[in-house]
């Protein structure tokens, strides 16, 4: 939806015309509070949830050499081996469960930004149906009293 017609159908118009949406009360300050929301959002793209905050950090899940190790090593294996054999299948199995988890939310985030578009839309078209509505109901009592103004022989 483009900017514009966001702006004209979504706030000014439903605003002009006393309507609301569900959950939203829409009022000429949360109309400038809702454009200034979006020109900070535009200038700083943080994260909106922890789970975002998740996938933001660094894929370097590599121990270190001086970081202890807090995995169980049978007796009589070598220390070194171990831990380095374990640490590649931790980072693996750590790898896979957050392809998994940016692949899940990635997906709610696309299904919540797609339910956004839905609702919008939605809303906009409920304002154009009052829009004509009135513009109907207008007409309509505008042609009659012009008709009926005009008739020779109404008032007699």
């Amino acid at each position: 939806m483009p900017p514009w017609v966001r702006t004209v159908l979504l706030q000014w118009l439903p605003w002009f015309l006393r309507m609301g949406r569900p959950g939203k009360k829409i009022t000429r300050k949360s109309i400038q509070m809702n454009n200034r929301m979006r020109e900070l959002e535009l200038k700083e793209r943080s994260s909106r949830s922890l789970l975002a905050n998740v996938l933001d950090i660094d894929d370097d899940f590599r121990q270190t050499a001086n970081s202890t190790s807090y995995l169980r090593v049978p007796p009589g294996v070598d220390d070194t081996s171990a831990s380095g054999h374990s640490c590649l299948g931790v980072h693996r199995e750590l790898s896979l469960i957050l392809k998994e988890v940016r692949f899940v939310t990635n997906k709610m985030r696309k299904n919540d930004d797609a339910q956004e578009v839905i609702m919008d839309w939605k809303f906009a078209a409920m304002v154009v149906d009052r829009v004509c509505l009135i513009v109907f109901s207008l007409f309509t009592i505008i042609s009659t009293c012009v008709c009926l103004l005009s008739a020779p022989h109404l008032i007699a």
